[in-house]
């Protein structure tokens, strides 16, 4: 899990909010180099390389190495703290590639979760159970809930954690709860909330569901295939842990209910079982 101290998490939070923070801290995972060295790799403008590294110089993640030097032979490279972050990355993305892509060297990728969403977790859980009570559940917590932010970015190992946590004080096990307290929580997504106010039908909502997804998470791919009367969501290469799978059964159940329609949602196929994708037949 990631450390607590240090403040790593907002680091991760920091580098995974910016595409081109996260290419160029990679970049420098190696060895130093100049930022002309950096764009070349990265295929990005000299602009935001040198954007990124001064943003993340701000923050102790990288450091010149010969400040006395002019801009353009200035030299870059990672601090103590970028090589922790640089580490916990390199952990999680081997976690999360496709099995096709398995063995290749770590390109930057970081599965993360919008903080909005686990805000709105949070909310209801502090709702339903009490504050005490879910301070008490995720004290062990690897971060400080109370620093979360709308626009902060989770790594989605620390969302499992956050969901396990919650199951062992609150469930009795078989992830029923997790999937209830989603059930609840999923219409309140800012992402989610907006699909269903344009008021279509449920099943253009439902083939609209992998642009959502791919708004919440960054990692896995969601295919849909739909009917007049029923969907097919298919998740691939994610991270099918039984709270994360009851998670999506709750989501799917919630919009249902929140939309006023009496239908079902069977999980049909599951990766855990050895089946390709995890699968949710959903009917109306």
């Amino acid at each position: 899990m990631m450390e607590s101290s240090g403040g790593v998490w907002s680091d991760f939070s920091f580098v995974a909010a910016s595409g081109y923070r996260e290419r160029v801290l990679n970049a420098l995972s190696r060895k130093p180099k100049f930022p002309k060295d950096v764009a070349r790799e990265t295929t990005l403008r000299i602009t935001h390389v040198s954007r990124a590294l001064r943003e993340m110089g701000g923050r102790g993640l990288v450091e010149c190495l010969n400040p006395e030097a002019k801009a353009r032979g200035r030299i870059y490279g990672v601090t103590e703290a970028g090589v922790t972050l640089l580490a916990y990355f390199d952990r999680s993305s081997r976690r999360f590639v496709p099995v096709s892509a398995r063995g290749t060297p770590y390109v930057g990728f970081v599965p993360k979760i919008r903080g909005s969403s686990v805000l709105r977790i949070l909310a209801v859980l502090r709702d339903s159970k009490g504050k005490e009570a879910l301070d008490g559940a995720i004290r062990s917590w690897t971060i400080d809930p109370r620093e979360i932010t709308e626009d902060s970015w989770i790594s989605v190992d620390a969302c499992a954690e956050l969901l396990e946590l919650v199951e062992a004080r609150f469930g009795d096990g078989s992830y029923a709860f997790i999937r209830a307290v989603f059930a609840t929580t999923a219409p309140s997504f800012p992402t989610i909330r907006g699909e269903i106010a344009r008021r279509m039908s449920l099943r253009a909502l439902s083939e609209r569901a992998p642009v959502v997804y791919s708004k919440e998470w960054n990692f896995g791919r969601l295919e849909v295939e739909t009917t007049p009367r029923s969907a097919d969501l298919r998740h691939f290469d994610w991270m099918p842990t039984p709270a994360m799978c009851a998670m999506f059964h709750g989501i799917y159940e919630g919009i249902l209910h929140w939309r006023g329609i009496d239908g079902q949602v069977r999980k049909v196929r599951c990766v855990r079982a050895g089946d390709p994708c995890c699968e949710y037949h959903v009917t109306w």
